[in-house]
């Protein structure tokens, strides 16, 4: 398939991930232009997400999420969440995989500590 996934990239997540075979790939190209509070694409665990509407009820805060908007933000959510919160908002809020062969280092937010 033109679409393969290195789901080795994904860590542990790699168990939970099931594509399905009409699932929409993305690239991080088309993932950046929904970069902004009011259009926020999320990359989380070879997955996108649209936290537009999630963000704003967030716990810690929206920003916390709007910061990652356009960008692959799986090391900083894998620093304070576990797999069953992506299972909570997958039905709702997952748009389809990513084509991590597009992920580039300036995509990637890191974990920092707080």
């Amino acid at each position: 398939s033109k679409w393969r996934t290195p789901w080795q990239e994904m860590g542990d997540f790699a168990d939970y991930i099931v594509v399905q075979p009409d699932e929409k790939v993305f690239t991080m190209d088309e993932v950046s232009k929904h970069a902004s509070p009011d259009d926020c694409w999320v990359v989380l665990h070879g997955r996108v997400y649209d936290l537009t509407k999630f963000a704003m009820g967030h716990v810690g805060g929206s920003k916390l999420i709007t910061d990652l908007a356009g960008k692959d933000g799986t090391d900083v959510f894998e620093a304070s969440h576990g797999e069953n919160v992506l299972n909570s908002v997958r039905a709702d809020c997952c748009l389809g995989l990513i084509d991590v062969s597009t992920i580039l280092d300036e995509h990637r937010v890191a974990a920092t500590l707080r």
